[in-house]
Parts: C-alpha cells; structure tokens; sequence
C-alpha cells in the first residue's frame, strides 16, 4: 500500500473516532505502526472512559459510526483496564504503550 495513502486513511479515521467517539486516547499499533512492508490493515488501540462492559459491545459502537476505506481492528479498553493490564505486566498492552504511535491524547 503507497505510504502517502496509507497516512492519510489513518489522517481520517483518527479525526473521525477523535469526533464521533470521543476517546481520551489512539495509539496506532501493529505493521503500520512498526514499519512493516506489507500493510493490509490499521490497528489501533482506543482508550476510552464511558465504554459498553463486554469488548464485542465497544467494537460495534466504532463500526457503527465510522465506514473506513481499509479494514480497522480495534481494540478498545477503559483507562482504569489499561493500568490494570500494565500492573499485570500484559506484554500486548504494554508493547503498544511504549512503542505505539500515540495519534491523539
């Protein structure tokens, strides 16, 4: 995927869950985030306080409102699951804090 694209899209997507979603923060994670050759999708990682219980329930939420050109796995946690995750040493979690790509927060 053309780079210039690529950052555009993600450009887009952000401004559009920063303003319909309202989250306290988006990290970009995953290949487009770590310079991998071959993108086929945009991983991100939303930290948002007021967020339905089960994890299927946040996700439909985001896909409700935002119709991107190229496909988007969310992952969605509240900031108290977050430090819970953290505290827990999650090696997933943590991997995205530190060399993620905070796009908004």
């Amino acid at each position: 995927m053309n780079k210039t694209v690529l950052l555009k899209e993600i450009e887009y997507i952000t401004s559009q869950i920063v303003e319909k979603y309202k989250p306290e923060k988006i990290i970009l994670f995953g290949s487009a985030a770590w310079g991998k050759e071959d993108i086929n999708d945009i991983d991100l990682f939303i930290v948002k306080k007021d967020v339905p219980h089960y994890g299927a329930d946040r996700i439909t939420e985001l896909y409700r409102l935002l119709s991107p050109d190229l496909p988007v796995d969310y992952i969605i946690y509240k900031p108290e699951e977050v430090e819970e995750r953290l505290s827990l040493g999650d090696p997933f979690v943590k991997r995205i804090v530190k060399e993620g790509i905070v796009l908004y927060g």
